[in-house]
């Protein structure tokens, strides 16, 4: 029993060895043929190519100037940057700086700060951009001469709609019904044209003869009796017409250049008085 048993583990162990020598038989024919592969593909590679191999090398290529990156230029950008008054960051804009540029625009540059230090980092906005973005063989942008030619223009036009916002604000803000500039203006309780019962396009004729009607109503002298309350009226309507009558009147000829700024600075010192007092009063303090 002994015997055939060791010769049972005999057998057993030959059989294990002859799979593992096979085993490892088909791992270095799978290696020879995966290397076999390669290179035959190399082969075929090389035939496709003209038989050269690929060899890196670096090729230097010359390109025109005038198709590189244009640098930017301190000087424009910094005309950018004077036209700009803190309300538009266009130097932001030149220099690429999207981000930097819609933040600035959208918090009028961090409320003037911003546009006082981009001041002092302008160079090195400008050495920036240069050194990521353009070659150092690249020309400068001609956006010196261009911007020359139409900065004038541009700031012209901006002087220009500051003068007609100084101007024109507080028309505009009386028509559209934001303010009532001319109750400010006449002292009145309610709007002039409605103490008088007439449309705000009414005539110097229109006007008169709606005071006339309104005097004859509540002339202390016509309501005995009346009183205080009769007072008040007729000085509302008296201060009425007269404002009316003063919007009507034609400019005199002797108008001067200093009596039409005192009719504009009267215009917002009564849009000042309007804002006064839309605010809120302080409430009385309780004794408690």
């Amino acid at each position: 029993m002994d015997g055939s048993g060791s010769e049972d583990d005999g057998l057993e162990f030959n059989f294990n060895s002859s799979e593992d020598i096979m085993s490892a038989c088909v791992g270095i024919i799978h290696c020879i043929a995966t290397v076999a592969l390669c290179c035959m593909c190399r082969k075929l590679c090389r035939r496709f190519t003209g038989g050269k191999p690929a060899v890196a090398a670096e090729i230097e290529l010359e390109v025109s100037p005038d198709c590189l990156q244009p640098r930017k230029r301190v000087l424009t950008s910094y005309l950018l940057w004077l036209g700009g008054i803190s309300i538009v960051p266009a130097h932001h804009f030149y220099l690429e700086r999207l981000v930097h540029g819609l933040i600035a625009t959208w918090t009028l540059n961090f409320c003037g700060i911003g546009w006082v230090l981009d001041f002092f980092l302008m160079p090195f906005y400008v050495r920036g951009f240069n050194r990521r973005r353009a070659a150092p063989t690249a020309a400068y942008d001609g956006s010196r001469r261009q911007l020359l030619c139409r900065l004038p223009a541009f700031l012209l036009v901006v002087v220009s709609l500051l003068l007609y916002t100084v101007v024109y604000l507080p028309y505009w803000l009386h028509v559209l019904k934001v303010v009532d500039i001319d109750r400010i203006a006449a002292q009145t309780e309610v709007n002039p044209y409605d103490t008088l019962g007439i449309a705000g396009s009414a005539s110097l004729h229109e006007a008169k003869s709606a005071y006339r009607t309104l005097s004859l109503k509540w002339h202390p002298d016509r309501n005995a009796g009346c009183g205080k309350s009769c007072d008040d009226k007729m000085s509302e309507i008296t201060k009425a017409f007269n404002l009316v009558k003063m919007r009507r009147a034609p400019p005199p000829a002797d108008r001067s250049w200093e009596g039409w700024l005192q009719d504009v600075g009267k215009d917002w010192f009564y849009l000042f008085e309007v804002f006064k007092e839309s605010k809120p009063q302080d409430r009385p303090k309780s004794d408690l």
